[in-house]
């Protein structure tokens, strides 16, 4: 290096070994220009100290020594054409030996676009061949990209080049409210050469290691540019490690993610303007969301605004599986993200049940409690297929059905379904109980009627659903052009009102997740629960709560109660066995009915 309008007093001694001492005390000393290597220092003035006791300079049959110390440094210039602000708080140097400063503030680059270094401590050892050290409590602020590096510290040596190694930091988001949780480097490297600064790190999850991201950044300290060069090679996720832990933007959005994640990412900067873009990948991705459980998700989301999470238009992603209450498998989902706050579905399409089930456009505020509605429309959708897959095996039904589901979730999360509708197309179809009568006890009158309807042929049902998913659905069924299949039982009674125009309506009152399976338990009484199993009552009937004395029930009651049943039983035998020819009365009408003149 060389100085340039160097203001400095000489004074000094020989010493009696022949030893050359230049000022023994404190001394001010100034510059118009001081260049150290690549950094150009201008004009400034300071005031340096030795040791106690000792010159700042001894140069003798030892070899030349140098101590000195400033209680502070507020030094301007550039560093290779950067401009550059040093200030400092107490700096020591022996040479050879070491250097020591403390409280280091770096500006560097024009005003209002410069990066900014704070460095608690450094410390250096000084001699030919070996200049090196280490750093701590340092922090880095760039300005052209809202990340920052806090705690730094590790090693740095200089020989020809700036070298930064075994270095760990904390990443940080600079953002009012933060984009994801602050991530740890261990091993991380920077070099300085040439104007321009590299570096590698992998960046970590802090609390379990999980490796997030690996790093490599480019700056030309002359332009300002430069670029960040991001690679996932794959975080999993699993019951260690949710996408939470990462960025609390996740929660209400996505819980129990299983599966892995790989992509790229490209940050560029300039003094203008900063840009970003990306594309993350998954194979299968399996997550719980509001509307339901997901189940092997899969495809490719490409970012146009990484950092402000901004994807392009229209993303397709496959989904194995989803089940909102009824399961429905291999669709496609189409969506936009728009500066990590709002999410536009554009639509989604899966094979359901013989037909098509296709999600309306819908838009979602992320983080903000709102009102959000999602309309699912069904189209062909075939019975036979609903009750294979539903498991219902003693039912056959046969018939095709469009319809409209809006289900509506309020600020609070609960889900209704409102207005909810399903219409069969002409000509109809059948509905039948194809199984044997589970139940051999449930009263002549059912049993009868349950033979006498056990296969309807209809011409149009209708089936209307209103209610909180997490409440009572109202199920209304209606059937019209009601009439008996071929293997319902035939007798006097259904020959009577065959001709006749039947309406059947069925009101159907469950909460929504317990409605399939109450289905299932009217054929099947193993798909409920013994309620003594799960501790509702006692093995005598009564309940757990209230201990009900059924002891106490009158026994006058139960006298009537059984009288009731035999007149009952008696009436139904007299139906089930017509009056003899015998009897002295004609007959009304002909227990085989024929047209009459």
């Amino acid at each position: 290096g060389f100085a340039q309008g160097l203001v400095l007093p000489v004074d000094g001694a020989v010493e009696a070994d022949g030893a050359l001492t230049l000022w023994n005390g404190c001394r001010e000393m100034g510059f118009d220009r001081l260049t150290l290597a690549n950094m150009t220092l201008s004009r400034h003035r300071l005031t340096l100290c030795p040791p106690k006791g000792r010159p700042i300079l001894r140069y003798g049959p030892g070899g030349l020594q140098l101590a000195a110390g400033a209680s502070a440094l507020d030094l301007a210039g550039e560093l290779a054409d950067t401009p550059i602000h040093l200030r400092s708080g107490a700096v020591g140097l022996a040479w050879p030996g070491a250097m020591s400063a403390h409280d280091i503030a770096v500006t560097l680059g024009p005003e209002g676009n410069a990066q900014r270094f704070i460095i608690s401590e450094m410390q250096a050892r000084l001699t030919p061949g070996d200049i090196g050290g280490s750093f701590a409590g340092a922090d880095v602020f760039l300005a052209s990209v809202p990340l920052d590096l806090r705690d730094a510290h590790g090693m740095w040596s200089y020989s020809e080049r700036l070298s930064l190694t075994e270095a760990s930091f904390v990443l940080e988001d600079r953002e009012a409210i933060d984009r994801f949780v602050p991530l740890v480097a261990q091993g991380a490297s920077l070099t300085l050469a040439d104007n321009r600064i590299a570096t590698d790190a992998l960046l970590r999850h802090p609390g379990t290691g999980t490796p997030v991201s690996r790093v490599e950044i480019t700056h030309d300290l002359a332009t300002g540019t430069g670029e960040a060069e991001l690679t996932v090679d794959g975080i999993t996720f699993g019951s260690d490690f949710q996408p939470i832990d990462l960025t609390r933007l996740a929660l209400g959005v996505v819980a129990n993610v299983e599966g892995t994640v790989t992509g790229r990412g490209r940050i560029a900067w300039n003094p203008q303007a900063v840009t970003s873009q990306g594309a993350f990948s998954s194979p299968s991705l399996d997550f719980a969301a509001a509307f339901g459980p997901v189940h092997g998700a899969s495809g490719t989301v490409v970012f146009t605004d990484l950092i402000g999470r901004t994807t392009a238009p229209d993303q397709r992603i496959r989904v194995a599986a989803i089940n909102p209450g009824i399961e429905v498998y291999d669709g496609e989902v189409g969506f936009q993200l728009t500066n990590g706050e709002r999410l536009e579905i554009t639509g989604g399409v899966w094979p359901f049940m013989g037909g098509t089930l296709v999600m309306r456009p819908a838009a979602i505020n992320i983080g903000v409690a709102e009102s959000r509605t999602y309309v699912m429309e069904i189209t062909g959708l075939q019975a036979s297929q609903f009750v294979e897959q539903m498991e219902l095996g003693n039912l056959a039904a046969t018939g095709t059905f469009d319809g409209v589901i809006p289900i509506v979730f309020d600020a609070g999360g609960d889900g209704q379904l409102v207005g909810g509708e399903l219409r069969s197309r002409a000509p109809g179809g059948n509905v039948s109980y194809v199984g044997d009568l589970t139940y051999e006890d449930m009263g002549y009158f059912a049993n009868y009627a349950f033979r006498t309807l056990r296969d309807l042929q209809y011409n149009r049902m209708e089936i209307d659903m209103d209610g909180p998913l997490t409440g009572e659905l109202v199920t209304q069924v209606r059937f019209d052009g009601i009439r008996q299949g071929e293997s319902a039982e035939r007798n006097f009674v259904s020959r009577a009102i065959s001709g006749l125009p039947i309406v059947l309506r069925i009101n159907i009152r469950a909460p929504f997740y317990k409605l399939m399976t109450s289905f299932k338990a009217m054929y099947d009484p193993a798909a409920l629960r013994d309620p003594r199993d799960l501790g509702l009552i006692r093995d005598d009937g009564t309940l757990l709560r209230e201990a009900v004395d059924q002891d106490a029930v009158d026994a006058q009651d139960e006298a009537a109660a059984a009288e009731a049943a035999e007149a009952e039983r008696h009436a139904l035998e007299a139906l089930d066995d017509p009056p003899s020819a015998d009897i002295d009365e004609p007959d009304i009408q002909p227990p085989e009915s024929e047209a009459m003149r």
